[in-house]
């Protein structure tokens, strides 16, 4: 029940840095610093990581 919440937690996370790789960067280095902005690839990057945990913890951690 616990693991099956925290799943849906993480979900929704990863999902907000597919759809907005840039305010996941706001959200965890952007308030550090004033007048910042991510590079194109960290963005990529970004979306690319967030998927492949998305299918890490949907297909291959079952619990």
């Amino acid at each position: 029940m616990v693991f099956g919440l925290f799943k849906v937690i993480i979900s929704i996370l990863l999902i907000i840095g597919i759809i907005n790789p840039r305010f996941a960067w706001q959200m965890s280095e952007g308030w550090k610093f004033k007048d910042a902005e991510p590079s194109e690839t960290y963005l990529v990057m970004t979306r690319m990581i967030s998927v492949a945990m998305l299918v890490i913890i949907w297909f291959v951690i079952r619990i």
